[in-house]
């Protein structure tokens, strides 16, 4: 085969006969010119100084020098594929070296219009610094590209530094892009000052929350908390350019005063902290995929590391299953990045202050902080997503995957509660003979094992030492319960929450279609439970006359029923007393009557009169 490589001659030789250049081989023979021939200039003719002249030369490429060559051409090729792909990108605009960023919805990211920091290429003016896919309408963090060693600093000329935008935000509850932390304060940056909330709707100092005059006041925001600049003012300050903290993080101005306790991390600060990310994506599905990406950072600058954390640790336990890559940063980690003196830039920040929803509306009517970030617009399956994390983190995918099927005693509509009469069910139950009420049980525990067996989960208190119910009361109950268990066929768990596993908690709470007790930490596993079954319901006991609305907001902000219970009288919303803590509302004689919360029982279960319909004859 004959060699494409261009000849290039070789040292000068002295001249050869045409017959000593002939050969036996077959050789690469190339004419070249005679070099001692004259070269016209265009006045005279001028002899030319070169090497003798030469008739043909011969190439001969050797086994080594294939070798050579096919070595340093694989080596070319390597050296190039691994230049680009510390660029992080591919022919999608990729922001992995695998073509996707894995979030909460494991979308693959599409930044084919945004610089190397995942910011848009479209300006200073920042309406474009978040990503809005054609399709869906999702708002993308566009901090979702991933930030190499080499691109740790955002830097720009003379647009000036990127604006801020306020992407949500309900009283102290609100969503930053591009907003800079310098000297422990935050900085707004911006065109038109009046397009951002008021400062004491989005922050406070972070002291610790107490109803004096003085602490009030000491709550209110100054400048040194968070300020509002133009990109004049940010130039003066940080020049040209500012570090980047890419991805989304989670920033709890609060003190550790509510932090460590249980229902107040999980069910006012993750419910409302999720709610207010989740408005970001109108479309998160029935089955939990969202395109939200995973949090980076959690930052708490006012909690020393641990002092977040309730007693049997649920708090941790929470975050880490259900935002596994997640790391966080305490009071000394934010002192330590605003002594170094310099600019962040962080690419999007859920900003939450406890304080700041205070000021907001749906508090000062509902005295939950999470009543704010719910009027955020949101996807009717915001919840799923942590829920799902959850489950699948503590073994549960299984009880998971089938609520695509709805859990209970059949039925597609719901009746109401005057529509289902209990008492007249009973005295049509008391008219039939024993062969037709056993007929009867038998058709509703069919119908059970057809559309799944309800799970009633009575959390006790008895042990714990502080609001029980009356020794006859809590026996009274536990014998209807079980009454319940034996007529229909229903699964009954009476037990002390603080008895099992953080495991065996939350799975239990998930598979529970009723759950009841009295008022406590421990109806806080409402969260777990299925809202997207219509039979889901808490009931919760309380001291007559006493009324709290923690959980009752909770359940409604999942969109699950929720009952209270005054020994024998129940209310439901949007009937519910006014907020009261009598005497007696703390104590141990809190009185109950079973047979009431067994008839509530049966009329959220059986939501048809079951007749035994006998075959026609033919």
């Amino acid at each position: 085969m004959s060699s494409s490589r261009p000849y290039h001659p070789r040292s000068p030789s002295p001249p050869k006969t045409p017959s000593s250049t002939s050969t036996s081989r077959t050789s690469l023979s190339l004419p070249l010119p005679n070099l001692s021939s004259p070269i016209r200039t265009g006045r005279r003719v001028t002899p030319t100084r070169g090497p003798p002249p030469r008739s043909m030369v011969s190439f001969h490429p050797t086994r080594r020098d294939l070798v050579i060559v096919l070595v340093v051409t694989t080596l070319l090729g390597l050296v190039l594929q691994f230049d680009f792909s510390l660029r992080f990108s591919d022919s999608n605009g990729s922001n992995s070296l695998l073509g996707f960023k894995v979030g909460f919805g494991g979308r693959q990211g599409d930044w084919d219009d945004a610089d190397d920091f995942g910011r848009s290429r479209t300006g200073a003016g920042g309406k474009d610094r978040w990503l809005q896919d054609v399709e869906t309408g999702v708002k993308y963090a566009a901090s979702e590209k991933v930030v190499g060693m080499g691109e740790v600093k955002a830097k720009w000329g003379e647009e000036g530094a990127p604006r801020t935008e306020v992407l949500a935000h309900a009283p102290g509850w609100t969503v930053f892009d591009s907003v800079y932390l310098f000297n422990g304060t935050w900085y707004i940056v911006v065109d038109n000052p009046s397009t951002i909330p008021l400062l004491r709707l989005m922050t406070s100092t972070g002291k610790e929350i107490w109803n004096d005059e003085e602490s009030i006041q000491g709550r209110e925001p100054t400048d040194k908390d968070m300020k509002i600049i133009f990109s004049s003012e940010a130039k003066r300050l940080w020049g040209n350019s500012a570090s980047v903290v890419a991805g989304t993080t989670f920033l709890i101005n609060d003190p550790p005063q509510f932090l460590d306790h249980y229902y107040h991390f999980a069910a006012e600060l993750l419910v409302g902290l999720w709610r207010t990310y989740a408005s970001l994506d109108p479309l998160i599905s029935a089955s939990g995929n969202t395109h939200l990406p995973s949090p980076s950072r959690m930052i708490m600058p006012h909690v020393p590391a641990g002092k977040w954390n309730d007693y049997a640790k649920m708090n941790s336990f929470l975050s880490r299953a259900i935002f596994p890559s997640m790391s966080y940063e305490y009071q000394n980690d934010f002192l330590d990045r605003a002594d170094t003196a310099r600019a962040f830039l962080f690419d999007q920040v859920v900003f939450v202050d406890r304080a700041a929803s205070f000021r907001g509306p749906e508090f000062q009517r509902t005295w939950r902080t999470a009543s704010e970030a719910v009027t955020l617009q949101a996807s009717r399956y915001w919840w799923t997503p942590i829920r799902k994390n959850l489950l699948e983190f503590v073994g549960s995918t299984g009880e998971f995957a089938d609520e695509d099927e709805i859990i209970g005693v059949a039925v597609e509509e719901e009746l109401s509660p005057d529509e289902v009469d209990v008492l007249a069910l009973e005295a049509e139950e008391a008219e039939e003979d024993q062969e037709d009420r056993e007929m009867r049980e038998q058709d509703i525990k069919a119908m059970t094992a057809h559309s799944g067996k309800p799970v009633v989960t009575y959390i006790s208190r008895q042990d714990w030492g502080r609001r029980m119910l009356l020794p006859e009361s809590h026996e009274s109950l536990v014998k209807e319960l079980l009454e319940l268990e034996r007529k229909y066929g229903w699964e009954v768990n009476i037990v002390s929450m603080d008895k099992l596993s953080r495991d065996e908690q939350i799975r239990l709470a998930a598979r529970t279609t009723i759950m009841m007790g009295v008022h406590g930490n421990g109806l806080t596993h409402l969260l777990w439970m299925n809202n997207q079954n219509p039979r889901t319901t808490v009931v919760e006991f309380f001291y007559p006359g006493g009324f709290a609305e923690d959980y009752e907001f909770t359940a409604r902000a999942l969109g699950i029923r929720h009952y209270g219970v005054w020994d024998d009288t129940v209310f439901t919303a949007p009937d519910t007393p006014q907020i009261a803590y009598p005497e007696g509302f703390q104590g141990n004689e809190i009185p109950l009557n079973g047979k009431a919360v067994a008839d509530l029982v049966v009329q959220r279960l059986v939501v048809e009169k079951f007749e035994r319909v006998k075959e026609p004859v033919v």
